[in-house]
């Protein structure tokens, strides 16, 4: 009986096979699907298939991340990036934020990072990037601006330091503390400003509240926006972006409408996302109404690539998903014939410190700023002694724990698994990745879906050009 490393799914067009060596996608006969699906012997299309160099039974026999082999020069010379915890003390206490406690994460705390520590931090980043033109370095928190006297310590250290390289500086805020002083330092040394805010005041009122008060933030963040826009229009369209987090427990098209409906937020970049689900103590609530009015703008989402919907028509919520249907399989239309290596890992981790390293308030490092700070699995050093390679290599290696399940997995190369999934002490990888397979591998056929629908109605990822109907 043959058994070809495959998936098949079906559409509303049809019956489909992706091909995971090749990471090809073919249309195939009803009479092929359930060839597949009994493991009966192969019909001539399938035969065809295979005398073509598909459908081969090839898997990873050997787990080791390629990049392992770079680690040593990798952090010698070439770290591009630095996020420094400047407080772990916020002005709000948001319902869903990952210091909320509602989380095996991370708590609200009076912790603050010393200047030494971050001029020690700075220091590691431009003495281990020698051969990095373009450097990224970043404050977080709880609310960065709560420390905005030592933000610009940092950067006047910063630039002294920075002699030829190129500094990209971002920062995080929910905005309350944009003063006309904070806003012309961010644009002085333009920063990439991300702004957290949840749209229609209602929701952003009872999820958003001060701290000291319980009173919603809507009016001030609102109130900061204008200002930034109607003074520094170039900056705002350039450089800043806000991030909505959507809570599922709510109705979509609310908040969609309001977005759509103000000046502001039709021309700003925006990004959406959903309250993580990740080391929560218990499972954030879907309402049956969100997903139906978020499927239906999805749905005009899509006619709008087809050229079937005008662009404006479709929620300003909307736009980052486009973007990840084609990252993950724009280009593969025409794909060679290949097969997976015999050593090699899923795609989930990145090298830690490949975009940025996350130093905490406590001068502990991490790969970045979503892992778990409780985790002593996470941590790659400290400020004293730099990044620990083995452990490094060690969170780079994750699927050496569920190699077994992974080296079977038809999704191997779509995985998106790493670190910052696994949780803290109490909470194991294994306790975590079941879910985590589950959501990641239907996610991803779910793209595959969309995608065979698209490109058979005419939209070409290979040139993001929609042909013409006939």
């Amino acid at each position: 009986m043959k058994k070809p490393f495959v998936h098949i799914f079906a559409n509303s067009n049809g019956k489909y096979v992706y091909d995971v060596n090749s990471d090809n996608i073919f249309k195939i006969s009803e009479e092929s699907y359930q060839i597949l699906e009994n493991g009966d012997e192969y019909n001539e299309q399938l035969s065809y298939l295979e005398q073509m160099g598909f459908l081969k039974e090839d898997k990873v026999k050997i787990t080791e991340h390629p990049a392992g082999a770079i680690l040593t020069e990798f952090y010698k010379n070439q770290l591009q990036g630095l996020t420094l915890q400047v407080t772990q003390n916020c002005n709000l206490r948001c319902d869903y934020c990952v210091y909320s406690g509602k989380y095996n994460t991370r708590i609200h705390s009076n912790k603050v990072m010393s200047f030494e520590m971050a001029r020690k931090g700075i220091d590691y980043l431009f003495e281990h990037s020698g051969k990095t033109d373009i450097l990224r370095i970043g404050f977080y928190g709880g609310e960065p601006l709560l420390e905005f006297e030592l933000i610009k310590r940092c950067v006047e250290y910063i630039e002294e330091k920075s002699d030829k390289k190129h500094i990209n500086y971002y920062i995080t805020t929910n905005a309350t503390l944009l003063t006309s002083e904070v806003v012309e330092f961010l644009v002085k040394y333009k920063f990439l400003l991300t702004i957290s805010f949840d749209g229609l005041k209602e929701i952003h009122d009872s999820q958003r509240k001060y701290a000291n008060s319980g009173k919603g933030s809507f009016d001030t963040v609102v109130k900061r926006l204008e200002y930034l826009y109607q003074n520094y229009y170039e900056y705002y369209i350039e450089k800043v972006n806000i991030n909505m987090v959507l809570n599922q427990g709510n109705r979509y098209k609310p908040v969609s409408d309001f977005m759509k409906s103000e000046m502001i937020f039709r021309e700003a970049s925006i990004t959406a996302t959903l309250i993580s689900n990740t080391g929560v103590k218990k499972e954030n609530e879907v309402s049956s109404k969100f997903k139906e009015e978020y499927y239906y703008e999805y749905f005009k989402l899509l006619l709008s690539a087809l050229g079937r919907v005008k662009r404006i028509n479709v929620s300003p919520l909307m736009r980052t998903e486009f973007k990840t249907l084609q990252s993950i399989r724009g280009g593969k239309h025409r794909q060679g014939i290949g097969k997976l290596p015999e050593k090699w890992h899923h795609g989930g981790p990145c090298i830690p410190g490949e975009r940025t390293l996350f130093l905490n308030a406590e001068g502990y490092i991490y790969p970045c700023e979503r892992v778990c700070e409780l985790s002593e699995e996470a941590k790659v050093g400290n400020v004293e002694s730099g990044v620990d390679i083995e452990k490094a290599r060690t969170i780079l290696n994750v699927e050496e724990v569920t190699c077994a399940i992974c080296k079977n997995c038809w999704a191997y190369r779509y995985c998106d698994f790493c670190i910052r999934m696994a949780g803290n002490e109490t909470e194991s990888i294994q306790k975590n990745i079941k879910m985590a397979c589950e959501n990641m591998r239907k996610a991803t056929e779910n793209i595959f879906k969309d995608y065979c629908v698209l490109r058979e109605l005419g939209y070409d990822f290979e040139t993001n050009y929609v042909k013409e109907y006939v």
